[in-house]
């Protein structure tokens, strides 16, 4: 998303659970957040909800003649407070040849409605000129998930350390995101480490020079300016060889680890990303420190890195 878009979220913890498949329903969000930046040119308010609903409306409901079999469903809100829609537009909206001079017709929408039919689901569109837009993604309730209880965090607090490795030293945290840095050294203290923070290579570079004895881990984010993650990796390791690294990206990691590198990281971690995940790649990072600097053959060329 452009850095103009604001972005506000209403996500309850635990909230709905759905069976599908992720990577379409990560489809249907991006068009869906495309469509919404389109709208308002990239300076608009875009918020995201989730909760269960069993009132669906019925006027602007897609695909047409779609009747809801459940007497629940998950719904995914997402309204962005861009030109809105005529009412006239909104019944071909998701014609894949539709096309208008209108801003913000949403390129993507007939795919998104296209993977929201397949999980027997449907959308449902709010809009008036002037007034932004709503779409509401209804997917069934899975039947096979099982009761998921929020975490407490002095629960986490107490239990993740000692998963842990011992004397992990402070993690030198290079993010050029506040917001992400904020949330990552919240979750970095409930794991029970200090964070150093940098917001980009260059920063970090100079911390890690002067506070190196105290940083056990690099965490680091792929697209920075000035110096990007693979620039930050390759610098500070040839000031300490084999130090435990991780690369962040929201990007997914077959895309970033392809090419030739100097130096690779331990793990992988993919954003957006939770306490768990985090811990997971703290956890492959440090415990692997050893084989940082091995070589690189053609049978490694993800580095051997597991999935986020």
């Amino acid at each position: 998303m452009p850095k103009t878009m604001v972005l506000e979220t209403d996500l309850p913890s635990p909230g709905p659970s759905i069976s599908g498949n992720a990577n379409q329903i990560r489809q249907v969000l991006t068009n869906l957040f495309s469509n919404a930046w389109e709208a308002g040119g990239g300076g608009v308010r875009l918020t995201v909800k989730t909760a269960s609903r069993a009132d669906i409306p019925v006027a602007n409901r897609f695909p047409f003649g779609w009747q809801p079999a459940e007497q629940s469903y998950a719904c995914l809100e997402i309204a962005d407070t861009g030109c809105g829609i005529a009412g006239g537009d909104i019944e071909k909206l998701f014609d894949p040849f539709f096309s208008t001079k209108f801003t913000g017709r949403g390129l993507g929408l007939a795919a998104a409605l296209g993977i929201v039919r397949a999980h027997d689901g449907g959308i449902v569109v709010k809009s008036n000129p002037g007034h932004g837009s709503v779409f509401q993604v209804f997917l069934p309730l899975s039947k096979q998930a099982q009761a998921v209880t929020a975490t407490p965090a002095a629960e986490i607090a107490a239990s993740g350390p000692s998963a842990l490795p011992a004397r992990a030293g402070a993690v030198l945290l290079a993010e050029d995101d506040a917001s992400v840095r904020t949330l990552t050294r919240s979750m970095l203290a409930q794991l029970g480490f200090a964070a150093i923070e940098a917001k980009d290579g260059v920063e970090a570079l100079d911390l890690f020079r002067r506070r190196k004895t105290e940083i056990g881990c690099l965490l680091c984010d792929l697209n920075m300016q000035r110096m990007d993650g693979w620039e930050t990796l390759t610098a500070i390791r040839a000031l300490r060889p084999g130090l435990p690294a991780i690369l962040t990206s929201g990007y997914n990691e077959a895309q970033v680890m392809l090419g030739d590198h100097l130096e690779r990281p331990q793990a992988f971690l993919g954003k957006p990303y939770n306490m768990n995940s985090l811990r997971d790649a703290i956890e492959r990072a440090t415990g692997r420190s050893a084989q940082a600097n091995r070589p690189n053959t053609g049978s490694e060329r993800t580095g051997g890195i597991s999935g986020a």
